[in-house]
């Protein structure tokens, strides 16, 4: 980010000129409230060896955060892999039969899940067992872990190599599983990028269910490290857009001068950057700064802002307008709601293998994008 302590933003008078000077520092304020309310969560993946365990959560996220081994255990006891998006407790798991299973309840609950600094903040906060669907299996061992893990963590049974099954084996397995685990979510998993295969996968629902089991401060940032998932950044970029809404619309519940409408600026920046979080897409420094000298509603002297203003009845160019909760809250949320579908389509595109640049200041400053402002303020009735 941007070192400057001050950006300053040029308006137009008939004659003359006035200057209006907003704290770069307020900016920053927001951008670091925003990195705050993004927390990384701890997530524990254990049950059998060789069920797919590290395989499962490399498929789901963008950066590898859990080793993949070949046919044989790639973990001792459990091993701590830190992330971006999301930290991962690994477990060693245990072999059918083996002498590891008598002692797997030991390792999991007396030497780490029990353990007091476990069930704090910064222990873990979710847990996912996996059991392969290849073994056509699920032991005593699987059934009594997992209802004990449910009884102090939120916890689900991930249903791995899916892909290894008939269709009728793996309708039976899961329907037993159901029966088994009545009140738990099972998802059917498989790493096979086939769209046959996947189609009987519940990756999306494993993905939601998870972000409604985790405390605010960590979706955001577990959804931003996704590969995929289109649906759920979508889903939580229109969350980031509705809550700056109604900062804005706060902010200009006592109408301010269009010449103090930086007061929106640091809302609106704070909104642009976690959008562009969620779908992967990170500013390097000093893009910030470059970015709110020519996006919001207080930049007059840009050309995109100029073209923006003009959608907002009563403005203009008028000197004296006033900015009301109405057209604050609309404005931004017609930002937010033109850059999320610019970011969904993007990261669309790359997901089919297409290559793209991102480039936020043509972003903001293209027809397109503008048009699409104007069409989401009219559908909010500020015509």
């Amino acid at each position: 980010m941007g070192k400057a302590a001050f950006l300053t933003v040029n308006g137009s008078r008939e004659k003359g000129e006035c200057m209006k000077e907003y704290s770069q520092e307020a900016v920053d304020a927001e951008v670091s409230k925003m990195q705050r309310e993004m927390q990384t969560p701890n997530v524990l993946i254990c049950g059998q060896t060789g069920a797919g365990k590290s395989s499962a959560v490399n498929f789901l996220f963008r950066d590898e955060v859990a080793l993949v081994g070949n046919s044989k255990p790639c973990t001792k006891d459990i091993s701590f892999y830190s992330g971006t998006a999301v930290n991962i407790y690994d477990s060693e798991g245990y072999e059918i039969g083996g002498e590891k299973q008598a002692h797997y309840r030991e390792l999991l609950f007396d030497d780490f899940l029990l353990r007091p600094e476990k069930q704090k903040i910064g222990g873990v906060d979710l847990v996912w067992y996996a059991i392969s669907a290849a073994g056509k299996r699920y032991t005593d061992t699987d059934i009594a872990l997992v209802k004990e893990i449910a009884a102090h963590y939120p916890v689900c049974i991930l249903l791995t190599k899916i892909d290894e099954l008939a269709e009728a084996e793996l309708n039976e397995i899961y329907k037993n599983l159901k029966a088994e685990f009545r009140n738990m979510r099972i998802f059917r998993l498989s790493n096979v990028r086939d769209e046959g295969v996947q189609g009987f996968c519940d990756w999306d629902k494993l993905v939601e269910w998870s972000c409604e089991m985790l405390p605010s401060v960590f979706r955001d940032r577990f959804v931003a490290g996704l590969r995929a998932s289109l649906n759920e950044k979508h889903k939580h970029a229109l969350l980031a857009v509705a809550a700056a809404t109604t900062a804005a619309a706060a902010t200009g519940a006592s109408p301010i001068p269009f010449s103090d409408a930086v007061l929106l600026v640091p809302i609106q920046v704070g909104m642009i950057v976690r959008i562009l979080h969620l779908y992967g897409i990170n500013l390097v420094d000093g893009a910030v700064a470059s970015l709110v000298s020519g996006v919001g509603i207080s930049a007059l002297g840009k050309s995109a802002a100029g073209s923006l203003i003009k959608f907002i009845p009563g403005l203009g160019w008028l000197v004296g307008a006033i900015v009301n909760a109405t057209v604050a809250g609309a404005f931004t949320g017609a930002i937010g709601g033109a850059l999320t579908e610019v970011c969904h389509k993007q990261c669309k595109d790359m997901l089919d293998g297409k290559k793209i640049t991102f480039d936020i200041e043509g972003v903001f400053s293209s027809q397109s994008f503008l048009a699409s402002v104007k069409q989401i303020m009219q559908q909010k009735g500020v015509k």
